[in-house]
């Protein structure tokens, strides 16, 4: 990983180390991680833009665990 991603990482983490940003992230993990992705009644699609959704909230939540924890492997798949 290069250090952009590494600073980019850093960003995160400090933004959401604040009582505001945990507030912020538990209302996310709380609105998209933890809320249903397909729904009987709803189209297919509606499951692939929830499953976006979530996606962008478990990258940032990955990029405070690496951050935090150091673990970066090379190449791309620190997502």
């Amino acid at each position: 990983m290069d250090d952009h991603h590494k600073d980019f990482d850093a960003m995160i983490a400090h933004l959401f180390k604040t009582r505001d940003g945990k507030k912020v992230l538990q209302h996310w993990e709380n609105r998209y991680i933890k809320a249903p992705v397909c729904i009987p009644s709803e189209s297919d699609a509606q499951g692939y833009y929830r499953e976006g959704q979530n996606s962008v909230i478990r990258a940032i939540f990955n990029a405070i665990k690496r951050q935090e924890r150091g673990d970066y492997i090379t190449g791309d798949d620190n997502e």
